[in-house]
């Protein structure tokens, strides 16, 4: 289903600061779209429209690529992970963002609030059978992918 940025839309416009937000809500994914007077609403809301069904399209892509920065900062924990195949998502995307300065989508991304704990039988190092349990972690860690092109991304930090 095509997503429509229209003003009509939005489920909140956020006003007198700079910069001022338009909040649209699909699924459980939020859409800010932000913009400042040289870039007015209109035309703001007009730009994200081109590329915003293509970053929802996108969504798997930019989780694997946050999959790969989280396995970076957190290697013990993925390797863990990686021990069973897991029927859910530890990542999850809770908003896509527009800022005032590009036309490409950032990516807002976090543990999956609504992860069940898995667990399967895996195989220790010294080849005993073993239960494997998974949780996501604790910590409250977001990370920030842009959109650069179709497929491509870069980490913001």
């Amino acid at each position: 289903m095509p997503i429509s940025l229209l003003s009509q839309n939005m489920l909140g416009h956020w006003t007198g600061s700079t910069p001022e937000t338009c909040e649209f809500q699909y699924g459980s994914t939020l859409v800010l779209v932000e913009y400042v007077a040289i870039y007015p609403m209109e035309r703001k809301l007009a730009a994200a429209q081109q590329t915003i069904n293509d970053a929802f399209a996108e969504i798997p892509c930019a989780l694997a690529f946050a999959s790969a920065v989280s396995a970076a900062r957190h290697p013990a924990f993925w390797k863990h992970v990686n021990r069973i195949a897991l029927r859910q998502s530890l990542l999850n995307v809770f908003s896509i963002r527009y800022v005032p300065d590009s036309d490409q989508p950032i990516y807002e991304i976090s543990w999956n609030p609504s992860f069940d704990t898995e667990s399967g039988m895996a195989y220790s190092e010294d080849w005993v059978e073993e239960m494997v349990e998974v949780n996501t972690p604790s910590d409250h860690d977001f990370i920030r992918v842009k959109r650069i092109s179709k497929n491509q991304y870069q980490l913001l930090d």
